[in-house]
């Protein structure tokens, strides 16, 4: 039987093991060696910058009901635009407080349950489309092939951004 010193030294010597076994911390490591195309779609969903971003805007569009529907192309289109935009532009200062910002302003957009016009719904989904795509491709390892990387960065953001818009519908409407 063992005592409680062996107990802790066991314990002591297993900690030392996995602590110097273990690699570095890396931002977005989700979708280093899982392929272009879900490296873009892990850095879109791994970010909550992004998001919360993106759920709050499904949020507004499914309270604003379906003349806001409209707008998750417009979304998807600007989301595509700047990550296209970010793989020529120098990277932006302060973009990452911008989007963020822009998750707090959408937010607030829902909390406060205002109707809102069909083009501001569209307007604010445009630029925060653009904002946050290229928020995502500048974070892009340069390794990666833009053409999957982008793609998988559409998806995420069209697929949690639909996920925000069905649980309002739902919310709304049970």
């Amino acid at each position: 039987m063992r005592t409680r010193w062996q107990w802790r030294i066991g314990r002591t010597a297993a900690l030392v093991c996995m602590m110097l076994a273990a690699s570095g911390a890396q931002a977005h490591s989700g979708g280093r060696g899982s392929g272009d195309f879900y490296a873009g779609t892990l850095n879109a969903l791994g970010a909550l910058e992004h998001v919360l971003g993106f759920i709050t805007l499904g949020l507004l569009a499914g309270q604003q009901g379906p003349k806001a529907q409209a707008m998750l192309p417009a979304f998807l289109l600007a989301l595509l635009a700047g990550a296209g935009a970010a793989l020529w532009l120098p990277p932006l200062p302060y973009l990452g407080l911008a989007n963020v910002f822009s998750a707090v302003v959408m937010g607030a957009l829902v909390a406060a349950a205002w109707p809102l016009p069909r083009a501001l719904l569209a307007g604010l989904a445009v630029a925060f489309g653009l904002g946050h795509g290229l928020g995502n491709v500048a974070a892009m390892p340069a390794d990666l092939r833009a053409y999957l990387y982008i793609p998988g960065v559409g998806l995420a953001g069209l697929m949690v951004t639909a996920c925000g818009l069905i649980a309002a519908d739902w919310l709304l409407h049970r």
